[in-house]
């Protein structure tokens, strides 16, 4: 006999809570890493509220074609906008509960938005863009990797940034091939990093990332993706892609701070952890994304 677990609902079962259970609050989210920090956002910003938090997986029980029918790409995203929309058609006044969705490949055309009421959206690209910045990456440097002084965010950041927003672009023109393509992985993986620059090739990614594809018009399309000037650089990179660059970053120029008991960080998922963990109440302040989740705490049926 299977168990499953006795949180997981289907939609039209948490359609039906916004009824029986109109004075609780729960919150979904894509991914693991983001119900941990909302967690510790509203045990801070609001440790007064009851409030339930969880990954999707963990809490619907959706099949992939419900989401393919609904127009999502199937995944933890696709899977928190379709609940949503059928949540909220079911019952559009509702204030039990509210989904939480990357803005993905948004800003380049793909992944839309779709305005549905009951779901929020993060500032930039993803959740994990808001540890991009000097005060989180600073902290994983002085405290994580207690890198000297000498090594600045700021300049970390700016070496990075370049990278990250090619293989973002990479990865746009990649999805929206006939048949989508996925980054071969080891395009980051063997990436290395000069006090002048990178050894990211566009030419060579799309090579590796699909074989036997015209690589020429690839790169052509590549060179015709303007990024947007007036919009910060964060919603033009990948939240996960984050990690795994500063660690090919710290390995090409200051291999030592991967020694001995910080060795475990040189691995991205243990880094991803890390600068989440650097991340404070007052990175938040000012995002329209966790200014709407307060107000909706607050918020009473």
């Amino acid at each position: 006999m299977t168990n499953i677990d006795e949180n997981r609902r289907t939609p039209g079962e948490l359609a039906m809570l916004e009824i029986l259970e109109p004075d609780m609050k729960e919150v979904i989210v894509e991914g693991r890493g983001d119900q941990a920090i909302l967690r510790w956002f509203f045990t801070h910003a609001a440790p007064e509220t009851e409030i339930d938090i969880f990954a999707v997986k963990e809490r619907v029980l959706i099949d992939e074609e419900v989401v393919s029918t609904h127009g999502y790409n199937t995944g933890e995203r696709g899977s928190v906008l379709t609940v949503a929309e059928i949540v909220n058609a079911a019952h559009p006044e509702g204030n039990r509960l509210r989904f939480v969705a990357d803005r993905d490949l948004s800003s380049l055309g793909l992944d839309g938005c779709p305005q549905i009421g009951n779901v929020f959206y993060t500032d930039f690209a993803s959740m994990e863009l808001y540890f991009f910045s000097e005060k989180p990456i600073g902290k994983m440097l002085s405290v994580a990797l207690r890198a000297p002084a000498r090594i600045s965010p700021r300049a970390v950041i700016e070496a990075v940034t370049p990278v990250l927003v090619s293989i973002f672009t990479i990865r746009s023109i990649l999805r929206s091939l006939p048949t989508p393509k996925k980054l071969a992985s080891k395009v980051i993986d063997s990436l290395k990093f000069t006090e002048t620059g990178s050894t990211l090739d566009v030419r060579e990614a799309f090579s590796k990332s699909c074989q036997g594809a015209n690589i020429e018009t690839l790169v052509a399309k590549y060179s015709g993706v303007e990024i947007a000037s007036d919009l910060d650089v964060r919603h033009f990179i990948r939240g996960h892609d984050i990690s795994a660059v500063l660690v090919r970053y710290i390995s090409s120029l200051h291999g030592q701070l991967f020694r001995e008991d910080r060795r475990h960080l040189a691995q991205a998922a243990a880094m991803e952890i890390c600068l989440t963990t650097c991340l404070e109440l007052a990175d938040f302040e000012g995002f329209a994304l966790f200014k709407s989740l307060k107000d909706y705490v607050s918020t009473r049926p």
